[in-house]
């Protein structure tokens, strides 16, 4: 079926069609045009272009659409434009002049951002789920790691002693902002542009607060120009969504480097693991390597629709159609990392050996220039003086542990006989200041976790599924 036949009443040409032709990508939206079409067809019979008779054959036949399209009926896709003129003409052959009427002061553009947006509230709920499944697993795994002592770096050299449920608790401090951001992009794009017609409104007098409350959002688009021209929300959601492919890139990198047998930190199950078609021996991390390859791709998407949009003029023009495959692809790769990252890493096995293995001697530095500024010497001066020490003893090939506790109270009298007693232990023991790396901090951090999971929804004792 073509719309606009009686302006362009030719066939177009085929690589004219190839171009415009856009059910490929959109035919997912299905069912959220099925929706739009229910509650517009609620506003005509309101209105009397629909009799009550009309208006129930109408939701029957979008009935049979929908079930026709969730039994595979459109595999392969017919040769509609699009997904929007692919329902209209199921309604127009089995009802005639009556489904001809489903689009009475409707517009595609306003039709088709409704639809978008209907698919993107539902598949951010579905991803804030993913992000707080996620949370949850890192929480738990911290909580097993509370003592487990490993090397802090920075600059990827050592730095401090930290625990392994420290590190852990900080990839959840960032999906916790994911989460957050994920819930505000939820909200801005979780807004009604139905009823705002081509651009200037609807020639018909629909009830635009009833259409939005039919379809479930939570609010009204209040200028129709901007109703179909804003493309923001997709925007935010690819920038949501490269933000938290950054933050599983971030982790999966250092973890694809402890699995190496000369780090030995960390194993994945088999599951998350693959081989190679010509060493019998491998076990590759591919999980981690495939969600650091795909942030790219996600990143992409954002640039895509950012580089798109720049200059489309108001209000709306057909550039707007591409952004519906980066968005998807930002959606769909985003949600699967988060459940792979979150599988793989519930089921890893942490060598704490290993970990610990990797502290030296030089990490007590800091705890030794503490000590120093808590027995009254300047930190700066502390600091001088610790640093050279460390420079004699790194030229005599000794560590700070390989000294003795007299000679350290030589080198430092301030400190006292006793004063310069080091370990790693108690270097993270001193640090519970709040979000700390003590197993103390560590269990309020967690605290604090569960705290945000429960306001979230999520139960994890009892099974229930989070709600974002």
């Amino acid at each position: 079926m073509k719309l606009y036949k009686g302006r362009i009443p030719n066939d177009p040409n085929p690589l004219m069609d190839e171009i415009n032709r856009s059910l490929p990508f959109d035919i997912r939206l299905l069912p959220y045009d099925v929706a739009t079409n229910r509650a517009w067809a609620g506003e005509l019979q309101r209105l009397g272009v629909f009799s009550a008779e009309e208006y129930a054959a109408v939701q029957e036949t979008l009935t049979a659409v929908q079930a026709e399209f969730e039994a595979g009926g459109f595999d392969p896709l017919p040769d509609d434009e699009d997904v929007h003129t692919l329902v209209e003409r199921k309604l127009t052959e089995a009802l005639g002049p009556v489904g001809a009427r489903i689009h009475t002061g409707r517009s595609r553009n306003d039709q088709v951002v409704t639809d978008l947006r209907l698919y993107c509230v539902e598949r951010l709920k579905e991803l804030g789920t993913a992000l707080l499944a996620l949370i949850q697993t890192l929480a738990t795994r911290a909580r097993e790691h509370r003592d487990t002592l490993m090397a802090g770096t920075t600059h990827m050299q050592p730095a401090l002693p930290v625990t392994l449920g420290h590190y852990l608790l900080s990839l959840a401090a960032a999906i916790q902002r994911d989460h957050d951001r994920t819930r505000s992009t939820l909200d801005h794009t979780n807004r009604c542009p139905l009823g705002a017609g081509a651009m200037a409104g609807s020639g018909f007098p629909v009830d635009r607060q009833a259409l939005a409350d039919a379809l479930g959002f939570a609010g009204v688009l209040p200028n129709s120009i901007d109703a179909v021209s804003d493309r923001d929300f997709c925007i935010e959601i690819a920038s949501t969504c490269a933000l938290i492919t950054t933050h599983l890139s971030r982790y999966a990198d250092q973890f694809i480097v402890w699995a190496n047998p000369a780090f030995g930190t960390v194993r994945f199950a088999d599951q998350w693991s693959t081989g190679s078609s010509m060493m019998p021996q491998k076990r590759n991390p591919d999980a981690m390597e495939l969600i650091r390859g795909k942030a790219s791709r996600v990143h992409g998407n954002l640039v895509h629709l950012l580089s798109m949009l720049k200059g489309v003029p108001l209000s709306y023009a057909k550039d707007l159609q591409e952004d519906k495959e980066p968005l998807f692809e930002a959606l769909d790769t985003t949600l699967l990392c988060v459940r792979v990252f979150d599988k793989a890493v519930a089921s890893a096995t942490f060598n704490p050996e290993r970990l610990a293995a990797a502290l030296t001697d030089d990490m007590l530095a800091t705890d030794l220039a503490d000590a120093l500024a808590r027995a009254g010497v300047p930190f700066r001066v502390a600091h001088e003086r610790v640093g050279a020490w460390v420079s004699e003893l790194e030229a005599a090939q000794r560590g700070i542990l390989e000294t003795s506790l007299a000679e350290r109270a030589q080198v430092f009298p301030e400190l006292g006989e006793n004063g310069a007693v080091l370990s790693f232990a108690d270097s993270v023991a001193a640090r519970h200041v709040a979000g700390g790396t003590a197993p103390s901090s560590v269990d309020q951090q967690i605290a604090d976790l569960e705290q945000f999971l429960q306001t979230n929804g999520f139960s994890n004792e009892a099974g229930d599924p989070p709600q974002s």
